[in-house]
């Protein structure tokens, strides 16, 4: 008979569990996790709000614990503000500067007239501090609420409230840029000459005479400024870097649309009032 030879595998002498790959070798590599990027400094926060947002606003979405700081800023320059401008200026001159068109109150006697301008002057000097204080504060937890029923009740988002007023609050930091530039300008203009409501030429009602165009189109001008567009993009690009698939381009059409509805219902009491 034949002989029927057998192969021999080379490896029989070696365990089948040995053959086979190791758990390391088997396992593809893993890619170490991205490490979270480092926070950045409120001094740079400030800084990139205004000029470099995208990050910036980023990092405010991701920590929104540093609401404080802008609001300390808008509040220590409208204080500064305040007090250069009853200094060089004065509440006086302004009062009567805002009853110089009010036909009713010209046609009191002057004793009368003399009597309301300094209880107005002394009501308005007061006022004027304290909303320095509040008015920051006050306007950015409105926006903060408004902007969560755009974006989370419109949107479906879900963004904190916390986050939507630390957004709101750097996004008025254009205001602060404003306070710092009309500074100068109120100290190079005459006293008489210089307007609080309107210190420059930032708007389109700047450029309107009361005596041409009706109060309800001035309002409209006045509105139209640098500074409020500046606010509604920074806005945006909060939104944007805090909200669930919004681009910048559409949290700004949002918050425009809103604005616009805002300015409609603005200019019609101007219109039916005035």
């Amino acid at each position: 008979d034949e002989e029927v030879g057998v192969s021999i595998p080379e490896n029989s002498g070696q365990n089948p569990a040995e053959t086979e790959a190791s758990p390391e070798q088997a396992m593809p590599s893993e890619t170490p996790p991205a490490t979270e990027s480092a926070p950045m400094s409120q001094f740079d926060r400030l800084l990139g709000a205004l000029f470099d947002p995208k990050p910036a606003f980023t990092d405010i979405a991701a920590r929104p614990k540093g609401w404080w700081a802008p609001l300390v800023v808008l509040i220590v320059l409208s204080a500064i503000f305040l007090g250069a401008f009853s200094q060089r200026v004065g509440w006086e001159r302004f009062m009567r500067q805002q009853t110089e068109s009010n036909e009713r109150f010209q046609q009191l006697p002057v004793e009368q007239q003399e009597n309301i301008l300094r209880q107005q002057v002394t009501f308005v000097s007061y006022f004027a501090y304290a909303g320095a204080v509040l008015n920051p504060t006050i306007f950015a937890l409105v926006v903060a609420g408004f902007m969560l029923f755009i974006f989370n009740v419109l949107l479906g988002n879900q963004i904190k409230f916390l986050t939507s007023f630390s957004i709101s609050c750097y996004a008025l930091l254009p205001l602060a840029v404003k306070t710092l530039v009309t500074l100068p300008i109120m100290y190079l203009k005459d006293p008489k000459d210089f307007d609080l409501e309107n210190p420059m030429t930032s708007n389109i009602g700047v450029f309107l005479s009361p005596d041409t165009f009706p109060a309800w189109f001035i309002s409209l001008g006045n509105s139209l400024d640098v500074f409020n567009f500046w606010t509604m993009a920074l806005l945006a690009a909060g939104f944007a870097a805090a909200g669930r698939r919004l681009s910048w381009g559409k949290a700004l059409g949002w918050i425009l649309g809103a604005w616009s509805i805002y300015l409609v219902l603005k200019v019609g009491v101007v219109w039916i009032f005035f």
